[in-house]
């Protein structure tokens, strides 16, 4: 059975659920979730947990991401992107931009920042996604939350269109971003295109397709690689029985430590753990005979 993440570089036009199910009918995993959905028209990293890999899903998820993103200017759209009702705001947008350095795009919007999550979103209000609710023409208030947007670089501009790559915080809403830019700007703005490139240390280079995973299973990462470089402690298969049972077991090595990987004599993960008065105590542990 396979443990570990697979970077799936999702195809445009299809959603995060729809790929999750190719790879499910693929590799047939006993556990299977995504990590960071990605809209419909977006393309690029998706990260998928398998079997065990689920239980370090929040490793990945609370990473720093990059973005490629192609701003449309002198409109605005009811989702954000060009899947919503699309509007003209301004029709001399290169007239306005000439007035505008746009330099000055990363001087306001680089930073820690609030933001008000956008309807067409996952996020849930009282059990139910935002987006469902925006789809019956329901809107409702939503909190502000604080973001941080690493680094932003403008890539291109073709006319209306500015391609900028955004090195940003988990939670951060694109889309919303980008409406932010063409509040700003004075014209308006969607985003057109989206792709993502990195998650964590995870690089647009350990993406694979589809077609890959059918012709190579090896390519999925194993769980180690989920942890970054955690500490770790090795364990007894003795100690790693009192483990399973929920005790802790005595060790010189640390005296306090907040999370810590649990390895056997081989060095294979076998768990997260915490360290109190050098005591380990489980926190996570892996079952792959399960």
């Amino acid at each position: 059975m396979i443990h570990g993440v697979l970077l799936l570089d999702k195809p445009k036009n299809i959603s995060s659920n729809k790929a999750l199910f190719f790879v499910k009918k693929i590799l047939s995993p006993r556990k299977a979730g995504i990590v960071g959905v990605l809209d419909p028209l977006a393309s690029g990293m998706l990260p998928i947990v398998l079997n065990e890999g689920t239980k370090l899903a929040k490793y990945i998820e609370n990473k720093d991401k990059d973005y490629l993103v192609v701003a449309k200017l002198g409109y605005k759209s009811t989702t954000g992107d060009a899947e919503g009702i699309i509007t003209l705001v301004d029709n001399n947008v290169s007239r306005k931009l000439n007035n505008i350095p746009l330099n000055s795009i990363a001087d306001n919007f680089v930073g820690q920042q609030k933001q008000v999550p956008p309807m067409h979103s996952g996020l849930k209000v009282n059990g139910v996604k935002l987006y469902k609710l925006a789809r019956q023409g329901i809107s409702v208030d939503r909190k502000a939350r604080v973001i941080n947007v690493h680094d932003l670089k403008i890539i291109s501009v073709d006319n209306d269109e500015i391609t900028m790559k955004i090195s940003c915080s988990k939670g951060t809403y694109i889309r919303t971003l980008i409406e932010s830019i063409g509040d700003y700007l004075g014209v308006g703005a969607f985003t057109k295109e989206l792709r993502r490139l990195r998650v964590g240390a995870f690089e647009e280079k350990n993406m694979i397709t589809i077609d890959d995973i059918i012709n190579n299973h090896d390519l999925i990462l194993p769980i180690d690689e989920m942890i970054g470089d955690m500490d770790s402690i090795s364990v007894t298969p003795e100690e790693l029985k009192i483990l399973r049972f929920g005790q802790p077991v005595h060790t010189e090595k640390f005296k306090n430590i907040d999370e810590i990987a649990i390895k056997n004599s081989n060095c294979n993960l076998m768990g997260i753990g915490k360290i109190i008065d050098n005591h380990i105590y489980p926190k996570r542990l892996m079952n792959f005979d399960e």
